[in-house]
């Protein structure tokens, strides 16, 4: 069900973007100091992180600096640019009403061993069992987009006895004559 804040379409991503329990592994593009209103109308300016995958830009607070921090161990946010990280929603109690906040996992995410990119979610698979089917078959870590690749290359280097072939035209076969004919 879609969530009633998405007809607004707000410039920064929130939990209406989110269905229940899901992650959104993402790979920051670009990190800007952008003037932003506050609730209460003022201006205030913000750290805002742009992503390579197409989901909306994420105005940094306290807590999900300190987790970048941690995660990069850089304390400057230009040097954030390149890193992978997981966006989720974590309740928690603001303006005394419990809600939705974007957060960032304190951990990396899973990277392809192919492209370098984020292993994200694809065809109703969480970014987990991507990775964790890939591991299993093609014995590495792979996004969607790759693993269909090394679908195809596993395909084509198929030995040709697993192929069908083309079978010779077969010769009619002679009626042999019995001695009662």
């Amino acid at each position: 069900m879609e969530h009633w804040k998405k007809i607004f379409n707000p410039n920064y991503i929130g939990e209406w973007a989110f269905e229940s329990g899901e992650e959104k592994p993402v790979t920051i593009a670009d990190v800007r100091k952008e003037t932003l209103t506050n609730q209460d109308g003022g201006q205030e300016l913000r750290w805002v992180l742009h992503f390579k995958e197409n989901e909306k830009p994420l105005a940094l607070n306290k807590t999900n600096s300190r987790t970048l921090e941690k995660l990069t161990g850089e304390s400057s946010p230009e040097q954030w640019t390149g890193a992978g990280i997981i966006l989720f929603v974590q309740k928690i109690k603001a303006f005394g009403e419990l809600t939705g906040a974007v957060r960032i996992r304190p951990v990396k995410p899973y990277i392809c061993a192919d492209c370098g990119g984020v292993i994200r979610g694809y065809g109703g698979k969480s970014h987990e069992e991507i990775r964790e089917h890939t591991r299993n078959v093609y014995k590495r870590q792979l996004c969607a987009e790759c693993a269909k690749k090394a679908a195809d290359a596993k395909k084509a280097a198929a030995p040709a006895e697993d192929q069908p072939q083309e079978q010779e035209p077969q010769q009619p076969r002679r009626r042999r004559r019995t001695s009662q004919e």
